[in-house]
């Protein structure tokens, strides 16, 4: 009976009251289901990023096996944040993702009936897949794809080709390969492959840039070297002064920056000193003769001549004959020396160092305290001996104290407790607050409207026909202040004359 009256009640409301109702019942559901839905939503964290097309397609195809709700987002899976670990470790008992196509695996399962060549891709897709996996360990790189091409053997020609190969690298945002790098994932591929060549190997970026250069030394290449050097000279730099300062002044407290000029030039130069104060003997030729006594002889002619003839003895003053030659060659000391200068020569060094102050605490607060003049000029001199400065050819040495840190203010372990206990208890809280401002400020008024009585004009057929009762006349405004003035007047005659007296002079 309860139910009908009410409906009843509804039924006799205005459009108005009604629509007010409807809304009310209608917030209020909607309120309901919101924070059923708030506080039953699951939260979802990363799985994977950043995977290649067949990895994403295989964890995705898994996820769905399994029944676990996933969410993808670009190259982004999201899944509940209480499965992450677990998935992750199950998807990588299954070896998945694969990390850049199939691998060696692809020969695990043993396949019936497939043919020589069917099995000779399997080995060129086995070793695309490995090579892949291998070259996206690099720090660098963020996704790579090797293609190798390998021909087929044949006897019917004497030329045999060499397999080739070709790797896309993308990099990471930020980051270069260096040369070293490039030339070892070159051998890497090269030897991967039986009688494949470096030259044969060609890398090249996603931006189509060519990273491997030809075997032959050229122009880019020298130059190429040229800058890794200089960018080592800077780096053992920095590395020396940073570990030298952070031992002295802390760790993470210094910040050092150099910037070398390298001489390239290569100079030979061969010198011919002549020294005429120094005299030595070149050559040096003697030549003496000496001959004394007489001359033995006959008669000349023929019968001297024969034999068993005695010789006559010629008679006369003894012969003596005497010569003496002498010849010396001087010549002028000379020294010849070649000289080499060496390459990369350090011309100048610009050194810049950022060093931290100290912190101390003041009423929970980090205030920053800079380092005195006496340490900053200390510091200076060791970087300034440690690079062996040199005002002559240049060298700049910069040494600026600053802070690293903001000075905030840090929160006792309790508050922070706090903090994160609040955060927590946030996602509760702010439903709560919604259905105490919804209840208060909409469905309160609701009822308060909704409570007040409807009065319906009844008709005038309906009137009841008993004859109207007939009013008392009420007396007139003016006759009741008539009667009042008289009633003054009779009580305070005097005051009453007066009044009047007044109005009269006016």
């Amino acid at each position: 009976m309860a139910l009908k009256d009410t409906i009843e009640l509804i039924k006799s409301w205005p459009l108005k009251r009604k629509i007010a109702l409807v809304s009310a019942i209608f917030l209020s559901f909607a309120l309901m289901v919101g924070i059923v839905l708030w506080t039953e939503r699951v939260d979802y964290q990363v799985l994977y990023s950043n995977l290649s097309q067949e990895d994403a397609g295989q964890v995705i195809a898994k996820l769905k096996e399994m029944k676990i709700p996933y969410k993808v987002e670009g190259n982004v899976i999201y899944v509940p944040s209480n499965r992450v670990y677990e998935l992750r470790l199950e998807l990588a008992a299954q070896g998945i993702p694969s990390g850049g196509g199939v691998g060696f695996e692809i020969f695990d399962k043993t396949q019936i009936g497939v043919t020589e060549f069917v099995q000779r891709l399997n080995y060129i897709r086995a070793i695309q897949g490995e090579l892949t996996r291998t070259i996206r360990q690099l720090a660098e790189v963020d996704q790579a794809r090797v293609h190798i091409a390998i021909p087929e053997k044949t006897i019917f020609t004497e030329k045999e080709d060499k397999p080739t190969a070709s790797v896309v690298l993308k990099l990471k945002p930020g980051r270069v390969l260096s040369q070293g790098q490039i030339g070892g994932i070159v051998h890497l591929v090269s030897s991967s492959v039986e009688g494949m060549q470096p030259q044969n190997v060609t890398i090249i970026d996603n931006m189509g840039n060519l990273l491997s250069k030809p075997v032959d030394t050229t122009d880019e290449i020298v130059d190429s070297k040229k800058i890794e050097y200089q960018k080592a000279v800077d780096k053992d730099y920095e590395s020396k002064l940073q570990s030298m300062l952070e031992g002295i002044i802390g760790r993470g407290k210094a910040i050092v920056r150099v910037s070398t000029k390298i001489d390239f030039t290569q100079v030979e130069r061969t010198e011919e000193k002549f020294d005429p104060d120094t005299i030595a003997v070149r050559n040096e030729q003697r030549t003496q003769e000496k001959s004394v006594g007489a001359t033995q002889g006959g008669i000349p002619g023929v019968l001297s001549n024969q034999p068993g003839q005695q010789p006559t003895t010629a008679t006369g003053s003894p012969s003596t004959a005497q010569k003496q030659s002498e010849n010396l060659n001087y010549e002028v000391s000379r020294s010849v020396s070649k000289i080499i200068q060496p390459r990369g020569e350090v011309k100048s060094v610009s050194v810049a160092v950022l060093i931290d102050g100290t912190y101390k605490k003041e009423k929970d607060k980090k205030v920053y305290v800079p380092r005195t003049e006496e340490d900053m000029k200390k510091y200076r001199e060791i970087v300034m001996a440690a690079i062996g400065y040199n005002k002559d050819r240049g060298d700049q040495v910069i040494v600026e104290n600053v802070p690293f840190e903001v000075a905030i203010e840090e929160l006792p372990p309790e508050k922070i407790d706090f903090v994160r206990l609040a955060l927590s208890l946030l996602k509760y809280i702010i439903p709560l607050i919604v259905i105490v401002l919804l209840i208060f400020f909409v469905i309160k008024p609701v009822i308060e409207t909704l409570k007040v009585p409807v009065i319906k004009k009844v008709p005038e057929e309906i009137m009841p026909t008993t004859p109207p009762v007939e009013a008392v006349p009420e007396a007139a405004p003016e006759e009741v202040m008539k009667e009042e003035v008289a009633e003054i007047i009779k009580k305070e005659p005097r005051r009453a004359a007066m009044i009047l007296k007044e109005w009269l002079s006016e």
